[in-house]
C-alpha cells in the first residue's frame, strides 16, 4: 500500500520515512539481546510461520489501489500485513528468548507503523470515500475480529508474487538461520 500522502503532525513524515531504518533497529535489538535456545527457536519459528502465513494470505487477496479489499484476512482486520509483521517480529523475539527485545520491538512497531497505517487510511478514504469509511467503522485496525467474509473472495498466488512476498519470506528464512547460528556458535545455548 502506498504511503505518499503526508499531512498533519510534522513528526508524521519522520515516522513514515523511518519504517525501514526502524525495522533494521528492531532486528538489531533482537540480535543484541538474543540468547536463542533450541526450544525458543522452535517456538519462535512456529510464530514466525504463522505471521508469514497471514502475510501471504493477505497478499493473495489485496488488489492495491484498485478496490477496498474486505475478504480473506481483510474481513477480520484492516491491516493484516502489518499484523503479520508484528507477529513475525514477536516470533523473532521468542526465537531470541528476550523479553526486553519484545518490549522494544512492540513499542517501536506502534510508534513507527501506526502513523503509517493512519496515513494510508486517510489516503484510502480520499480514494474510495464512504466505501472505505464504512470498512473502517465495521472492521478493527489490527486486532482481528471473526467474520464469515474470510471465506469470500479468492486467493491468488499471482497477487502474492506481484506483491513480492517471496522476498519477505526469503529474508525471514535468512533471519531464522542466522538466529540458529547465533545460538549454536556465539552463545553456545543449544
Amino acid at each position: 500500500m502506498s504511503s505518499e500522502p503526508i499531512s498533519g503532525h510534522p513528526l508524521r513524515k519522520v515516522f513514515l520515512r523511518a519504517r525501514i531504518p526502524a525495522s533494521i533497529l528492531m532486528a538489531l535489538a533482537i540480535i543484541v539481546f538474543a540468547k536463542p535456545t533450541q526450544t525458543s527457536w522452535l517456538l519462535g519459528l512456529a510464530v514466525i510461520v504463522l505471521g508469514e502465513t497471514l502475510r501471504i494470505w493477505a497478499s493473495g487477496h489485496i488488489h492495491k489501489m484498485a478496490e477496498v479489499t474486505q475478504t480473506g484476512p481483510y474481513a477480520m482486520c484492516r491491516h493484516p500485513l502489518y499484523l503479520g509483521h508484528l507477529i513475525i517480529a514477536s516470533g523473532f523475539c521468542i526465537v531470541g528468548d528476550s523479553m526486553l527485545a519484545f518490549i522494544i520491538v512492540t513499542i517501536s512497531f506502534f510508534i513507527v507503523y501506526m502513523p503509517t497505517w493512519k496515513n494510508e487510511e486517510k489516503y484510502l478514504t480520499e480514494q474510495f470515500g464512504d466505501t472505505y469509511s464504512d470498512f473502517m467503522k465495521a472492521t478493527p485496525a489490527l486486532l482481528p475480529r471473526w467474520s464469515s467474509k474470510v471465506f469470500d473472495g479468492s486467493f491468488s498466488w499471482a497477487l502474492v508474487s506481484q506483491h513480492r512476498e517471496w522476498k519477505h519470506a526469503a529474508g525471514l528464512l535468512a533471519g531464522v538461520i542466522a538466529m540458529a547460528l547465533l545460538g549454536m556458535f556465539v552463545y553456545d545455548t543449544w
